[in-house]
């Protein structure tokens, strides 16, 4: 019996998809499903550091330890086009942020040529960056795990960054700082994908 040819699969490449915007339950199934090893914790508080930092997974990635200040609960993020700007860590991040600068001397990579914080652990591969590819690969593989439908990518967590600075209040001003972003202009679009809570309520309210 002959097998009968394989349908081939239709490209996503240039096809839009709407933005993702995580719940914090979402995140933290996420965060449940990081396997209780070295890996999975450092896994977990990158996730932490995408989530509540709003980092590009380019930026997180090139973190190293002279980047990190824990007295002022601060980094040095380099951003597109080669531009730093400083972000904070609430106190939550820092304590996981810590944990895991101190793992890292534990199994011997602190002091290893100022190593990327978010580096590999493997006898292959110690010390050395992590790939972008490996990050999407292991969120959409915790996303199935946690049973979550959405897709899971980094700049998702960019994403829903924002829009719960947006939902806090926060101004413009304090959001474009916060992302990077080159002008106010470029963050009003950017946040235009989202409805804040507040304008959600209000339609809420709407009556015949």
């Amino acid at each position: 019996m002959r097998n009968s040819p394989q349908k081939p699969r239709k490209s996503t490449k240039g096809r839009k998809f709407h933005t993702e915007i995580y719940s914090k339950d979402e995140v933290m199934a996420l965060l449940g499903k990081c396997n209780g090893g070295i890996s999975g914790f450092r896994n977990k508080v990158l996730i932490i550091v995408l989530y509540r930092c709003g980092l590009r997974i380019s930026e997180a990635l090139r973190i190293r330890s002279s980047d990190y200040n824990p007295q002022e609960g601060t980094m040095r993020v380099i951003g597109k086009g080669d531009k730093m700007r400083m972000v904070a860590l609430d106190a939550q991040t820092q304590m996981h942020f810590d944990q895991w600068i101190e793992k890292r001397r534990q199994i011997g990579i602190n002091g290893k040529g100022n190593a990327p914080i978010f580096c590999g652990i493997s006898k292959q591969n110690h010390s050395k960056p992590l790939q972008a590819v490996y990050v999407r690969n292991m969120l959409k593989r915790l996303g199935k795990k946690a049973g979550i439908e959405k897709r899971i990518n980094p700049h998702a967590m960019r994403h829903t960054f924002a829009h719960d600075l947006l939902n806090d209040g926060i101004g413009l001003n304090h959001i474009q700082t916060s992302l990077g972003h080159s002008t106010i202009a470029t963050t009003s679009k950017y946040l235009q994908r989202f409805n804040p809570k507040e304008t959600l309520d209000k339609l809420k309210q709407r009556v015949w």
